[in-house]
């Protein structure tokens, strides 16, 4: 069942031509037979030489040639009308409306920012029966969420001692989950210098949205670190006091466990130190986003998946249709049509002619 709503005309108006077309060819013929009957009538005779020729008003009319010849053409009038109907439709530029086609990306710019310090190596996590590095699960897990964010921007800072960008703000996925793969714990010193490594996020981020190309995306920075005492030459909550006035919430997410319960015997003499949830929940409050515990690896994939839920973009997306065009049918028939009238007309001729060499 054809529904007229699946149908659109998006230069409609370009209709006006049909009926412009129509008054036309309906007033010609008018004005035609006016200026005739004028014109016979005010020169009923005319003189050549010594010859006397009269002129009646309807001498036209008793040609019977001329009969048949308008009686003839008015098929070819009511076929070119159909021809131009239809090329004019065809400017209409006529579509048929399909499917809703998926919303295009929402636009955000997410800055990860990932600790590298020494204690990233613990191995407090169990996962199918083994236990695993907090670097190793961070990893797997980050990169399984950037598979998910399709067309949106990211950048990957890294920090230690101090802080590096690794990735700086790309759209290709690809590159950033590559990368990802050459993340390795103390790769940037052995401390965690918390503060420098968002301060230098919320640069990076001032930058891009002073781009005008930028400065109507989403912004979030996402920490991910087991900091318990933080190093470095900004303080933390400065730090975030700085993302405040951007306008970018700063998410943190607390890698490894809270206690020193789930500590295992390790050699070597590294001191364990459980998260301090009390610094990521203050700086993320600052900034009036969230801290998430990640105790487990479940519990490391939900909040990455809670922060992607709660910073979606609020722009209004107008809804988009797949749209098929339809003005080639138009131009198709028209030409289809007037190619038949050209050889239907050349039939007369082609009879004629045989009949002359019969004869």
């Amino acid at each position: 069942m054809i529904s007229w709503s699946d149908y659109e005309l998006t230069k409609a108006v370009w209709l006006w031509l049909i009926p412009a077309y129509l008054l036309l060819i309906f007033i010609l013929p008018l004005l035609k037979n006016t200026l005739l009957i004028k014109d016979k009538s005010a020169d009923l005779s005319k003189t050549s030489g010594n010859k006397l020729t009269l002129y009646h008003p309807l001498v036209h009319l008793l040609s019977s040639t001329n009969i048949h010849a308008i009686k003839k053409n008015k098929r070819p009038h009511i076929l070119y009308s159909i021809i131009f109907i239809l090329l004019t439709i065809a400017l209409a530029q006529p579509v048929k409306i399909g499917k809703r086609l998926p919303d295009p990306p929402k636009e955000r710019d997410i800055t990860f920012i990932v600790d590298t310090s020494v204690s990233m190596i613990l191995r407090d996590y169990i996962l199918n029966g083994e236990r695993i590095d907090r670097m190793s699960l961070l990893k797997t897990v980050l990169d399984k969420f950037i598979q998910q964010l399709k067309g949106e921007r990211m950048s990957l800072i890294v920090f230690g001692d101090t802080a590096y960008t690794l990735v700086p703000m790309t759209a290709d996925q690809h590159l950033l989950r590559k990368m990802l793969t050459r993340v390795e714990a103390t790769m940037a010193g052995r401390f965690n210098a918390i503060g420098d490594a968002v301060a230098l996020a919320v640069k990076h981020a001032k930058q891009e949205f002073n781009n005008s190309q930028s400065n109507k995306r989403k912004r979030i920075l996402v920490l991910l670190t087991d900091a318990d005492q933080p190093t470095g030459k900004i303080d933390p909550a400065i730090a975030a006091q700085l993302a405040k006035e951007q306008g970018l919430p700063l998410y943190t997410i607390a890698i490894g466990a809270s206690n020193i319960a789930a500590d295992e015997k390790r050699q070597g003499g590294l001191i364990y130190s459980p998260v301090n949830l009390n610094l990521l929940t203050q700086i993320a409050s600052i900034t009036g986003a969230n801290n998430y515990q990640a105790g487990s690896p479940d519990a490391l994939e939900k909040a990455i998946e809670a922060i992607n839920s709660h910073e979606t973009n609020t722009r209004i997306i107008k809804p988009i249709y797949y749209r098929e065009s339809l003005y080639y049918w138009f131009v198709i028939i028209a030409f289809t049509l007037f190619t038949l009238s050209q050889l239907v007309s050349l039939i007369p001729l082609t009879l004629h002619k045989r009949g002359n060499s019969s004869d």
